[in-house]
């Protein structure tokens, strides 16, 4: 017992308890946790693979629907359903004729195009590529199969779907046939062959570990990288619905491609989501060897620990009082701690430190003063950055929306109405698209400054996304807010014109709404100020629009 109360035994003891307890816990829960980290590895790899998937369903669809834009805009195609014909007429029956001969040249000439056809204004089938009553039946539905405000020049309105009469996986789009005048005569439906689609996902198949499966809206297979899926695969309703919910997070389930995988899904868009899966026998070998390699790494590390700690609770036998009061006072503050050194070992050598350490913690005190104070400065900074816009140097939108809400509660209180500018800058994709983005923030940054420099000091500006600006004018009443809203809208067109870079005339729309007793919330005063700038854009821009609450300038 008496050996149990001596400081060597005390410190060996607290060494191997302090030793292996940790490392037991940590070895423990790294066990379990292990797993968890090498799902979210294959995560990772499933995420970077529907990336790379999505990517190259961009390109292939971009390349094919340029070609089908093009021939929507053919004059044969135009032509077709401009031409005036009576009712079962011959020379309807020609242009029909000569329009279907025109599209099968066209198909011959594209290879990604399984068919082709023209429709009239109420969808009936005016020509078509394929001359059987079965392909009839195909180009018919192609031409319900997207709802009207769907027809359009985006790409992600293609919809996929297994074609019976070709036996093949296709992406139906449909767009619209305008006359030289812009009047909407008709439409151009194509059917686009997968076949280029699916040598591609075989390729990226080749330099992943997981299977490729593009999916329809309802889950089924219609193309995939896995020989022994065909378009009947279906995956279950639940398990698509809980991958949906999860969004892009992996799931273990009994998979298409495998009896049992780990796998997720990324909806490309409203008809198409790619779903990738990775063999969970294959992840789970791989966690094993990783299981095994460090729980061999733990009890190396364990066993070294426990060596040294055996040795230096041999050595350290020297009373440790004297460095402990020592410590307890560095810990209260008292930096004056002085230790006699009479000993020239290890505990002497650490005493010998301690001093050191206790004399250069009293030279950095003041340092570490001066630091705590240049990091209260940056704070400040750093506060300020987070409520204004980076590029303007205006406020931010969530700044914007903590001052309208203060102003709101001003205004309840003493009933002095405000204003609210929405400013746009008229056109302004246009200005980047022609002269480019960094004429265009020249343009947002001079916007800015006309604005600062046209309020008052008790008003606030902000930047309220792209080329959108809120003005606050604080205690100003409808009149007051129009004429700073034609002052800025003045000023702010004459500075941009001076750029000698800057070809174009740059105008501003103004909408400008009055709080009312009504508000309560941002989005009242927003919306009113929104639904102003809406009728001044309509009304032909460059100029001020007062929500009707008020008067229409």
């Amino acid at each position: 017992m008496s050996h149990l109360k001596s400081i060597k035994s005390k410190i060996v003891l607290f060494a191997l308890v302090a030793t292996l307890l940790p490392s037991i816990g940590l070895g423990l829960l790294t066990f379990w946790q292990n797993e968890a980290l090498v799902n979210s590895g294959v995560t990772r790899e499933l995420r970077a693979l529907t990336d790379n998937i999505s990517r190259q369903l961009d390109g292939w669809l971009s390349e094919n629907i340029l070609a089908i834009r093009a021939l929507a805009v053919a004059n044969p195609v135009v032509d077709g359903l401009v031409a005036p014909s009576q009712p079962e007429s011959s020379d309807d029956d020609r242009m029909r004729a000569a329009l279907a001969s025109y599209l099968s040249s066209v198909m011959d000439k594209l290879d990604n195009i399984a068919a082709l056809a023209v429709f009239d204004l109420d969808r009936q089938l005016v020509a078509r590529s394929a001359m059987t009553p079965e392909a009839d039946v195909a180009l018919k539905r192609w031409s319900q199969a997207l709802p009207i405000d769907k027809i359009n020049n985006d790409p992600s309105a293609a919809l996929p779907e297994w074609e019976i009469y070709y036996a093949a996986a296709t992406f139906s789009i449909i767009f619209p046939v305008l006359s030289s005048d812009n009047v909407l005569k008709g439409y151009l439906a194509a059917a686009l062959d997968t076949d280029t689609l699916a040598s591609q996902l075989r390729e990226t198949r080749k330099f992943s570990l997981g299977e490729i499966i593009l999916l329809d809206q309802t889950g089924q297979v219609f193309l995939s990288s896995a020989v022994q899926l065909d378009h009947t695969a279906k995956l279950d309703p639940k398990i698509l619905t809980v991958l949906r919910e999860l969004d892009r997070e992996s799931l273990i389930y009994d998979g298409l491609a495998y009896p049992r995988a780990i796998g997720l899904i990324s909806d490309y868009n409203k008809f198409t989501s790619i779903l990738v899966e990775r063999d969970y026998a294959d992840v789970q070998a791989a966690w094993g060897e990783l299981r095994n390699r460090f729980m061999t790494l733990v009890v190396i590390l364990i066993g070294m620990v426990t060596a040294f700690a055996l040795y230096m609770g041999h050595t350290i036998v020297a009373p440790l009082e004297k460095l402990i009061a020592a410590a307890r006072g560095i810990v209260d503050g008292k930096l004056d701690v002085h230790l006699q050194i009479h000993q020239h070992d290890e505990i002497g050598q650490l005493a010998a430190m301690f001093n050191q350490m206790t004399d250069a913690l009293r030279h950095k005190r003041a340092e570490i003063m001066a630091v705590n104070e240049a990091i209260r400065q940056k704070n400040q900074l750093l506060q300020k950055l987070s409520v204004t816009d980076g590029l303007t140097g205006l406020y931010n939108r969530k700044k914007l929306d903590a001052i309208l809400i203060d102003q709101l509660a001003r205004f309840k209180r003493n009933n002095r109405p405000f204003c609210l500018l929405m400013i746009d800058i008229d056109y302004f994709k246009h200005v980047n698209d022609e002269l480019g983005h960094i004429m265009g923030d020249k343009i947002l940054v001079t916007v800015s400054a006309v604005l600062v420099k046209s309020i008052r000091t008790i008003d606030y500006a902000a930047r309220y996304g792209g080329d959108e600006f809120m003005i606050i004018l604080v205690e100003t009443d409808i009149d007051a807010a129009s004429k700073t809203a034609e002052r800025i809208r003045t000023e702010a067109s004459t500075l941009c014109q001076a750029f000698d870079e800057c070809p174009v005339k740059i105008t501003l729309s103004v909408g400008i709404a009055q709080s009312r007793n009504g508000d309560t919330m941002p989005n009242d005063l927003i919306a009113r100020a929104d639904e102003a700038l809406y009728e001044a854009k309509k009304a032909g821009r460059d100029q001020v629009h007062i929500h009707c609450d008020c008067h229409i300038t």
